[in-house]
């Protein structure tokens, strides 16, 4: 199930992706260091929160109409825009009288250039509406050149701060806006034909925004899991503590690669599967494979972080090792929860990932509670951990009840399951998954 043509495809990719991600991050580390780090982390942070979530959930409705009705994709892609046009406004002016009160009291000086990352908001916005047409038509090369794309630009304009040896955080910020901008500009070039064409109704603009609204809510909980421990770390610690925790997080997220690709292609072959049957059979089985790539990637990874941190990084960052080993066993779990959840929205059931992450964010709080006085930053790296297995407890057995079978079906550590993992990756067949284009 795992091993196909189109996971294949993806996972390079996100390994691609992967690659340009820790290119930037050791360059960014480098060149900042800790406490100056933390504070990219601290402009960035809810300028992302607040693009996501101006997406109102249309991309996950848009890709799933555009897989049910690919003679209309132009319309689709039309409307799509026009309703980033309508909420990225809203969303800038909100953030802009917001960054005041959501950054830190002793952090205010960051304010302008917070701001200045607000641009943000707009910019992605129309990057994930037009990648989500891609993604429900399963245009899988298409689809992993666009993805790629920002991350090559990124990766390229941080080299060149690199040379200028220029260390403000500003331009940290600038780069990533010019990233944005340039991957928006190849997306529409891309796109323009379906734009320039099509005409926008509003009762198809209405039935989008009425679509993506359960979304809305997945997007809301699932940014509230991610980004919680974050938002901890930015509020109750210091900068330097926030710089720390940023490089033992994208360490830990090493593995996503793998996650990435096989939600995404979860919950595209999820949405184009008409029979209840072949969606138990998907949902089931790629978990199943998921969870024993994700726990085999992360136990590898566990192992390599103590060797690599300071080597890349510098001796500043080496308090992150332990931290980014906590957080990457932790990510082998939510990594699986958030495969099962992908495969789950697909099939039009995003409200089981709601509850799961709701539930989730509320164990890292209690935890956090509890640890961060005795632990400290490690703490806020455990509670993240018990977190993740909360949301995986929640996801099987929201998904075992809604296909009327046993919980244990979605256990991966069978000798069956085992045999099958291994004499797959042994073949590496890569068989075709079913696509329209």
């Amino acid at each position: 199930m795992i091993f196909s043509k189109a996971n294949f495809g993806t996972f390079s990719t996100s390994l691609a992706i992967q690659t340009c991600g820790a290119g930037t991050g050791v360059l960014t580390a480098r060149i900042l260091g800790p406490v100056a780090r933390g504070e990219l982390a601290t402009v960035i942070l809810w300028p992302v929160i607040l693009s996501n979530l101006g997406l109102m959930g249309c991309n996950w409705a848009l890709a799933r109409v555009v897989a049910r009705e690919p003679q209309r994709e132009s319309e689709w892609v039309a409307v799509g825009v026009a309703v980033g046009m309508a909420s990225a406004p809203l969303y800038l002016l909100a953030g802009y009288f917001l960054m005041p009160l959501l950054l830190p009291t002793e952090r205010v000086y960051l304010l302008p250039v917070a701001r200045l990352a607000l641009l943000l908001i707009p910019l992605d916005i129309f990057n994930q509406i037009l990648l989500s047409v891609d993604h429900g038509r399963m245009r899988w090369r298409r689809y992993n050149m666009l993805r790629l794309s920002f991350f090559l630009f990124y990766l390229g304009s941080i080299g060149l701060i690199g040379l200028s040896r220029q260390i403000e955080v500003r331009w940290f910020v600038i780069a990533l806006l010019a990233s944005h901008f340039l991957a928006v500009l190849l997306r529409f070039w891309i796109q323009r034909k379906c734009i320039a064409a099509a005409r926008v109704r509003f009762a198809e603009f209405r039935y989008l925004l009425r679509a993506g609204l359960p979304y809305f809510g997945a997007t809301a909980s699932n940014l509230a899991s991610l980004q919680f421990d974050t938002i901890l770390v930015v509020s109750l610690l210091n900068t330097e503590a926030a710089g720390i925790y940023a490089i033992a997080s994208a360490l830990a997220n090493g593995q996503s690669s793998l996650g990435d690709a096989l939600g995404i292609t979860s919950f595209a072959v999820a949405s184009n599967e008409a029979s209840f049957g072949g969606l138990a059979k998907i949902i089931t089985e790629t978990f199943r494979q998921a969870a024993l790539a994700s726990c085999g990637v992360g136990l590898a990874l566990s192992c390599l972080i103590p060797f690599c941190v300071v080597p890349l990084f510098g001796r500043g960052f080496a308090p992150a090792i332990w931290l980014a080993v906590i957080l990457a066993m932790a990510a082998s779990t939510t990594a699986s929860a958030g495969i099962l959840n992908q495969g789950l929205r697909g099939a039009g059931r995003p409200h089981a990932g709601i509850a799961s992450q709701i539930l989730g964010i509320a164990a890292v709080a209690l935890a956090a509670l509890f640890l961060l006085r005795r632990f400290g930053i490690a703490g806020i790296a455990l509670a993240v951990m018990l977190g993740g297995c909360t949301q995986l407890i929640v996801l099987v057995f929201a998904a075992a009840k809604w296909l009327n079978i046993s919980p244990l079906e979605f256990w991966p550590f069978g000798f069956g399951n085992l045999r099958a993992f291994f004499r797959q990756l042994a073949g590496l067949r890569l068989r075709d998954s079913r696509s329209p284009a």
